[in-house]
């Protein structure tokens, strides 16, 4: 666990590092790829070891940043968090309450504190209470948030991808905290290329540009109920469209400015 007033040191790098950091120090927390660039966190400055890692790989080091941990992740707060009737605390809490899932953000996106996240949580606990729901695909889990939630709520077979290499590291770390690897199974890679076998629920807390080129996909159908938040008002509206295209129809929709998050009910497969 990262305590809140730890500073982080953000080497951003252009250029993908594909590779574990060979000799990594004591003070690096990992790797954040996205699309040209890397980002390399620590917890102590490594200009030494970033320069070295420079001359052996393809990337230029653009920028290194600090901040405090508490400004880059709010976190999971010392009395835990309530949402949609889970509850969270921190991984390192000394006395979980009973039922209560432990959680370590790191430094990807997930700690619970997010509008958009909230609002997957509600309408998750809704769906598990309403229907059976018996496996789920979480598509951008981050921390795993929404994936542990799902195992705690009753849902056997969970399978929690990300394309990040330290989100899918994160969720992995947090599955096997809360001892729910039977459960849960975490993969690295892109959400196109598992929406082919069908899943009862699916989450995707995804931006505008990644869902408007997956819900067209034919795999989409193949699942009873889509969970869809990280847009906008207007973003909401396309990608609403485009699951009519798809033969599925808005359930519910909650707005909490300027985020959006709705429900898509497959109206072929819903029983």
């Amino acid at each position: 666990m990262i305590s809140p007033d730890t500073l982080l040191y953000i080497y951003e790098i252009r250029g993908e590092i594909k590779d574990d950091l060979l000799a990594a120090p004591s003070s690096y927390v990992g790797r954040w790829n996205e699309e040209e660039f890397s980002y390399l966190f620590f917890t102590a400055p490594e200009d030494d070891h970033v320069n070295s890692l420079m001359s052996a790989a393809s990337g230029v080091l653009s920028s290194r940043h600090e901040m405090r941990y508490s400004d880059w992740q709010t976190g999971v707060p010392a009395g835990g968090l309530a949402v949609g009737g889970f509850v969270f605390v921190s991984a390192d809490h000394p006395a979980p309450p009973s039922g209560s899932l432990l959680l370590d953000p790191s430094v990807v996106f997930g700690d619970g504190s997010h509008p958009t996240t909230i609002s997957c949580l509600r309408f998750m606990e809704e769906i598990l209470r309403a229907h059976s729901v018996a496996s789920m695909l979480d598509l951008g889990t981050g921390s795993g948030i929404l994936a542990l939630a799902a195992a705690a709520g009753g849902v056997d077979r969970v399978l929690a991808v990300d394309k990040n290499h330290l989100a899918a590291l994160t969720a992995k770390e947090n599955v096997r905290t809360n001892s729910l690897l039977s459960r849960i199974k975490v993969v690295e890679g892109e959400a196109r290329f598992f929406i082919d076998a069908a899943f009862d629920l699916v989450t995707a807390n995804l931006p505008f540009s990644v869902l408007r080129e997956l819900i067209p996909l034919k795999g989409v159908p193949l699942h009873k109920a889509w969970i869809v938040s990280g847009i906008d008002a207007r973003q909401s509206e396309v990608l609403i469209d485009l699951f009519s295209d798809q033969r599925f129809e808005l359930l519910d929709r909650r707005a909490d400015p300027p985020w959006v998050t709705f429900v898509a009910i497959n109206k072929c497969l819903d029983n």
